[in-house]
């Protein structure tokens, strides 16, 4: 499928009477360009209700999932978004606590296709908390994994424009240990099925937890209970069995071993032997990283890794990840964000298995330590060819400041521009009076919506309307988005690893996953901004079969199919 051809209408009086229009003046620094929320004018009407009570449950501040995905199947990327419930205990029947798909219609406007695509959560018990989505049955449709407190919902993608509740036959509820968080789409032993890494946050029921008390009971100064009360647990996965169901193999693979305070999790192959690793962001507890061994096990590795603590030795309190490769050496580095007074953290992979902490040389530890953050997502934002920061900012507990005066529990959101050198620029403040609106943000999902060559982030809010910031102007770089299809791979193609080679001889590298941030999922697609390049010289594809597949001088500015090859 060939996109439509990419807007290139930007011109000098347009971006001075908007900039005008948003409040930039003219005596401010230039802006690079202007991040615009659009998602009221393109029909994205989304508020979560996150139906907080004085009891300060603690899924009550947690949720907040953001999802793009093309449901439909017809190259039009949409949007799905995660509400809250009233209560856990009780089946959803009020239209308020409904979850919202979107469905692009293609010409720059949303339509609410909830009700007749079946993912209303209606009926069903649970507080939403995360969501994944990724074809697990092959079947070139894309199916979504809630993760709630209380039981999972699994629902497949019928393929008709409606999807079907396949938690029991599939045995994906997870009834164990009820506050689950994260969830990430893997085929981990390579099998060409997709399989279910899902974290837990720590252990917490009503039965057992209901009538905890964190706080000042003196002034009345309830708080939500901070995670070093709680006990750990152990991540769990699923395997797919290819038949519809899927198989709790945690036991198997050495992950109870491991107990944790999971919130984030974002997947890459870190050391390049063809198995996707996990890592996991651990609330006041050290990270996880996961390494895939080839005997089907997996180690948890973080402390030899160096990505458990940051370089002080503090346990943080990891929120939003992703595993992506940001100095473009070709070896995925990890970024993560935390809550204010500690900073946000970068670890650039060295390629030997360990990571370097390289938060304060980069200065991502100068411009985050007196904020928050939530999700994220490396992504080119400007297409010139190096990932950049976005966050979604915001604090945990809503009354932080009778306790901390100097944090905030609505925050705006953070871009962070990759300079390309090793540091990161802050633009949060340059880009449009849009980004600096605060609120209590939570999930981030990114995709290119109007096959544009332009990505646009899509973010959930906590009782206040999302967000969906489009770019308006900048540089007019060239670009390429992959649409992978895997054969004897997974159909998504989760794993397949990317080589761009350009004619200056500069290589940029991606993978494809959907998992990003927390309780987040962006689109599989894999983009590219190119800069002033003017072509590229070859794409070679690592596809998690093993297979390499190489392109030679594709066009550019488009969005290119590829089905993996035959095996040779």
């Amino acid at each position: 499928m060939v996109a439509p051809p990419p807007h290139r209408a930007w011109i000098a009086s347009g971006l001075a009477a908007l900039l005008s229009a948003i409040g930039v003046s003219a005596a401010d620094p230039p802006p690079p360009f202007v991040l615009v929320n659009e998602a009221g004018p393109r029909g994205v009407h989304f508020v979560e209700n996150n139906f907080a009570t004085d009891k300060k449950y603690p899924f009550e501040t947690l949720g907040g999932a953001a999802a793009a995905l093309d449901y439909d199947d017809d190259g039009w990327v949409d949007l799905l978004f995660l509400n809250g419930a009233p209560s856990p205990e009780h089946l959803r029947t009020d239209p308020a606590t409904f979850n919202r798909l979107y469905r692009n219609t293609g010409e720059g406007r949303f339509v609410d296709v909830t009700l007749e695509a079946g993912l209303s959560g209606a009926g069903i018990k649970g507080y939403p908390q995360g969501v994944a989505v990724g074809d697990y049955d092959n079947d070139g449709y894309v199916d979504v994994l809630v993760t709630n407190y209380g039981d999972n919902v699994l629902y497949h993608n019928e393929g008709n424009g409606r999807f079907e509740d396949v938690t029991a036959r599939a045995g994906v509820a997870m009834p164990r240990h009820p506050l689950k968080a994260s969830a990430a789409w893997m085929d981990f032993d390579n099998d060409g099925y997709l399989d279910l890494f899902v974290t837990h946050y720590f252990q917490w029921t009503f039965a057992d937890n209901a009538d905890d008390y964190c706080g000042r009971p003196e002034p009345g100064h309830r708080i939500y209970c901070d995670p070093d009360v709680f006990e750990p647990l152990p991540n769990v996965l699923l395997r797919n069995d290819g038949d519809g169901t899927f198989t709790d193999v945690s036991e198997e693979v050495g992950l109870n071993r491991y107990r944790g305070k999971g919130m984030g999790v974002a997947v890459a192959d870190y050391d390049g032997d063809g198995r996707m690793d996990v890592f996991v962001t651990n609330d006041k507890w050290p990270h996880f990283l996961y390494h895939n061994r080839p005997d089907g096990t997996f180690a948890e590795v973080a402390f030899e890794a160096g990505v458990a603590a940051n370089e002080s030795g503090t346990m943080v309190s990891g929120m939003g990840c992703d595993f992506k490769d940001f100095d473009g050496d070709g070896w995925p580095d990890i970024f993560y964000t935390d809550l204010s007074r500690d900073y946000f953290g970068l670890f650039i992979n060295q390629g030997t298995g360990f990571f370097h902490d390289q938060t304060f040389p980069s200065a991502v530890g100068l411009v985050s330590a007196t904020h928050s953050g939530w999700s994220i997502k490396l992504l080119d934002v400007d297409n010139d060819g190096w990932k950049d920061v976005f966050v979604a900012g915001s604090h945990v507990v809503d009354n932080v400041g009778l306790y901390n005066p100097s944090s905030r529990y609505e925050e705006p959101n953070f871009l962070y521009r990759n300079t390309g050198d090793g540091k990161v620029e802050d633009l949060s403040d340059r880009v449009g009076d849009d980004l600096r609106v605060p609120g209590a943000w939570r999930g981030l999902a990114a995709a290119d919506l109007d096959n544009d060559g332009t990505l646009e982030m899509a973010v959930s809010r906590l009782n206040g309307p999302a967000a969906l910031f489009v770019r308006k102007g900048g540089a007019d770089h060239n670009w390429i988005v992959l649409d992978l299809e895997g054969t004897r791979s997974n159909r998504d193609a989760i794993g397949a690893r990317v080589q761009l080679v350009l004619p200056s001889g500069r290589s940029l590298f991606e993978h494809v996953t959907t998992a990003n941030g927390i309780y987040s999922a962006s689109d599989k697609r894999v983009h590219f901004g190119l800069g002033t390049e003017t072509g590229i010289a070859s794409i070679q594809i690592t596809w998690p079969s093993g297979i390499v597949q190489r392109l030679e001088r594709p066009p550019i500015n488009q969005v290119l199919h590829v089905e993996e090859a035959p095996s040779r």
